[in-house]
């Protein structure tokens, strides 16, 4: 098995973390947040935890560019997006790069969260496209992009497995476009709502994506941390992430399902990214807010780590 580690670096002295991946014709680029150490700080201070920088990988991983991204724009022209982009996953579309954000709005101490569409256009964001709620939430986060021939299909939640089609400047059931509803083949995890964490990207005859469950850690062990050691990082040792690889078929119906797994920690962790090219598998993961991450391996080792399902009777 062949595993390559390589930590990514920024020129600045923001936090950063949660970098999310694509493979171009020439190399890999990479999409990092850089956030504010004590982000939403203060009543009325502008939320810095939405910095974006791309940088862009030969095919060794030499690193070829970095550059901050502009979002002062977007900012000023999209309410939804006031005080940044956040938790981005890049993506290829008609031959450009985009992004899939969470906005971020703060209303005095409330605060909202709206996903958005934006593409890269000389070293800025731009073209924002605001995608409301299904279900009229007022915080939208972990939404996973898929481009399959040249539409943008959008994995509101793998569990329940919801997909929706960007069409004509609407979001759309999936259904609509592929002519039956997707669906989970497999049995559910107990008690979990799995949220989206990487992109969907094309494997094999179908699709491939990393998802998560983010659930509270043993009440015990919160008390002695927060209460007893006075641990400095409860805040990131208080949730654990539980990570899953799920495979779906052509038409997005859920086939196959990992065990669950963590990259390194027991706590927050998280996966916004992953690529290919040929064997080559590149998944991208933040750890506790503070660390990016390129792991490499080989697209034989991750179906090994795919469990095979019962299917679901229909």
């Amino acid at each position: 098995m062949m595993v390559r580690m390589q930590e990514v670096h920024l020129p600045t002295s923001l936090a950063f973390c949660n970098p999310s991946i694509v493979a171009g014709e020439e190399g890999w680029w990479v999409l990092v947040r850089a956030l504010d150490p004590l982000p939403y700080h203060g009543t009325q201070q502008e939320c810095l935890s939405s910095e974006n920088w791309l940088l862009h990988y030969a095919d060794d991983f030499t690193l070829k560019s970095t550059r901050k991204l502009d979002d002062q724009k977007i900012r000023q022209t999209c309410p939804s997006a006031r005080n940044g982009l956040e938790d981005g996953r890049l993506f290829l579309w008609k031959g450009e790069l985009w992004g899939l954000f969470s906005g971020f709005r703060r209303e005095n101490e409330s605060f909202y969260n709206t996903m958005i569409l934006a593409r890269v256009r000389e070293g800025e964001w731009a073209d924002p496209v605001v995608l409301p709620s299904p279900h009229c939430h007022d915080r939208e986060k972990n939404w996973m992009p898929c481009v399959r021939e040249d539409e943008l299909y959008l994995f509101y939640s793998t569990q329940p497995l919801e997909v929706y089609v960007y069409s004509g400047g609407e979001l759309r059931p999936a259904a609509e476009k592929l002519g039956v509803n997707p669906k989970s083949r497999i049995a559910p995890i107990r008690g979990s709502l799995l949220s989206g964490s990487s992109q969907v990207i094309p494997w094999e005859d179908g699709w491939l994506a990393v998802t998560h469950h983010r659930r509270k850690a043993p009440l015990l062990k919160k008390l002695l941390m927060k209460h007893i050691t006075r641990d400095s990082d409860y805040q990131l040792k208080k949730v654990l992430f539980d990570h899953y690889l799920l495979r779906f078929d052509e038409a997005f119906n859920l086939l196959q399902r990992s065990e669950a797994f963590q990259f390194e920690v027991k706590g927050v962790e998280f996966c916004a990214g992953i690529a290919t090219k040929g064997q080559r598998v590149v998944i991208s993961y933040g750890v506790r807010d503070r660390i990016s991450r390129l792991l490499e391996t080989r697209a034989d080792t991750l179906n090994s780590l795919i469990k095979a399902q019962v299917p679901r009777s229909e």
